[in-house]
């Protein structure tokens, strides 16, 4: 089954709501920042699904949204290889004031516990061997939610398999702090957020209806 991934937006002439891109993927995607001049969405591959191909390698690929242009395509401008499929991606704008990363940095989290973390600029230039990062591997499971803190772009937050919740400094992605102690029942961690207000406040959900705020200054 291949996953139509459609774009919509509000014209603001109209007030009307329709599709003007669409990108014919199975893949979790995210946004470029907001302080980016040109607009792009990355995807990357899905985990535990397979596509009408049903291959089984895994990619990133960045898209180029030109809204002036009619059709409904999206090109790929940029991808890489990469060794894990995911459950969620993020695009933190993490050096794009000080240039250390031109195009911020994407995180995905994949099975088996591990976070990765890429150069967005060294995926538009399609520099497999440049663009990782870091790849650690600190959950017990599959890491199926991620998030930027709204004030520093380098914290981040994710959520995992038996209640894991971890807050990571992606200038020093190996050791990861917790908020606090595991909760039980121990089970997954479906999403995680943080507070667009106060920048020490993360909440996380989970699929049995628990939902937990967490403040980082009572760690």
């Amino acid at each position: 089954l291949t996953t139509l991934f459609l774009c919509s937006f509000i014209h603001t002439t109209t007030s009307e709501m329709g599709k003007v891109k669409e990108i014919k993927r199975t893949a979790n995607v995210a946004w470029s920042p907001r302080l980016m001049q040109s607009i792009y969405i990355a995807g990357g591959t899905v985990a535990q699904q397979l596509d009408a191909t049903f291959s089984t390698s895994a990619h990133i690929e960045l898209f180029s949204l030109d809204l002036s242009s009619p059709t409904l395509d999206m090109p790929c401008v940029g991808r890489i290889e990469s060794k894990h499929r995911f459950h969620k991606l993020i695009w933190s704008s993490l050096g794009l004031e000080d240039g250390s990363h031109q195009m911020g940095v994407i995180v995905g989290g994949s099975d088996n516990g591990t976070l990765t973390i890429w150069d967005a600029d060294k995926i538009l230039k399609s520099d497999s061997d440049g663009a990782l990062i870091s790849q650690t591997q600190q959950h017990v499971g599959a890491v199926r939610t991620i998030d930027c803190n709204p004030f520093q772009p380098s914290l981040i937050a994710s959520g995992a398999s038996e209640s894991e919740v971890f807050i990571w400094d992606i200038n020093n992605p190996t050791s990861p702090m917790s908020p606090g102690n595991k909760l039980h029942p121990l089970e997954d961690i479906t999403c995680v957020a943080w507070n667009r207000q106060v920048q020490h406040i993360l909440g996380s959900t989970s699929p049995s209806g628990r939902s937990v705020v967490w403040d980082l200054r009572k760690n």
